[in-house]
């Protein structure tokens, strides 16, 4: 489900507010979360103030900040940011897409069923969504910053590719 909800927003076919506005689906394009009257894919995931607020903490618990950028322009440094096979390309690459995902559904959520989740439910949804994808996951190859991430999502250290030992020291 993530994958095809993330594969249909970097192709700007997520039903936004202005997408149903262009086929004639809705007389207005508000976004569900702050009321600002251009809902679109820029606005939904990064320049809502309500989404701004699940990507802050969700950057805290990454240790990283996204720039501030329009939507083509942040997937493509997303995509580079979250490169090769690391602990934390890892996590960034799962954060940056469960972020969508939950950001997609909560915005449904309130659109169809009049439901509204506070955006501390939202941070914990990703959060537990993230941390479950991460503990599919084994031999990541070790570096100097694990043990902060390996903390901060409280994660166990069996992800990473075991030390063995040689002649008395660890070799990778």
């Amino acid at each position: 489900k993530v994958s095809f909800i993330v594969w249909v927003a970097i192709h700007n076919r997520l039903y936004t507010g202005d997408r149903l506005m262009l086929f004639g689906l809705s007389p207005h394009s508000q976004c569900p979360f702050c009321l600002d009257p251009g809902e679109s894919h820029s606005h939904l995931f990064f320049k809502c103030s309500f989404t701004n607020r699940v990507w802050g903490a969700i950057e805290g618990k990454c240790n990283m900040k996204w720039p501030v950028l329009d939507w083509p322009d942040i997937v493509t440094y997303a995509t580079k940011e979250t490169k090769g096979n690391s602990l934390r390309a890892n996590i960034l690459s799962n954060a940056f897409l469960c972020s969508i995902y939950h950001i997609w559904i909560e915005r449904n959520n309130r659109v169809f069923n009049k439901e509204c989740k506070p955006e501390e439910v939202v941070i914990k949804s990703v959060i537990q969504m993230v941390r479950s994808r991460m503990l599919s996951i084994k031999n990541l190859p070790n570096s100097a910053s694990d043990s902060w991430f390996l903390s901060q999502w409280n994660l166990p250290t069996t992800i990473l590719k075991p030390h063995i030992i040689r002649y008395g020291r660890a070799a990778e």
